[in-house]
């Protein structure tokens, strides 16, 4: 008989503005895995992401947003042992800066 281990993968993507604070939550299928994970952060109307950063083991992350717009994130998630990566995008989230005059 086949021993078969489920594989985790990533179930939502939460993002939300505290502030000026893009703030990134990953969550997974199973938290027991050992994943790592990365963000890719991605204004509409750019081409390339405006962060990348490295593979982690942190499911969340967090960045000061200077300029206002419509963010969404790739979240990837790579499965220590196996190599496996995974990968999930968020909804979009509009930023909206508020000036006194």
């Amino acid at each position: 008989m086949e021993n078969k281990i489920e594989q985790a993968s990533i179930q939502h993507v939460e993002v939300f503005f505290n502030k000026a604070y893009l703030q990134i939550k990953a969550m997974s299928t199973d938290p027991n895995q050992e994943l790592m994970y990365a963000f890719y952060v991605y204004k509409t109307g750019e081409v390339d992401a405006i962060e990348k950063s490295a593979y982690k083991k942190f499911d969340t992350h967090q960045l000061e947003i200077k300029a206002p717009g419509e963010y969404r994130v790739k979240v990837f998630a790579k499965n220590k042992n196996t190599g496996k990566v995974m990968t999930q995008s968020s909804k979009a989230v509009q930023y909206t800066m508020i000036k006194d005059y």
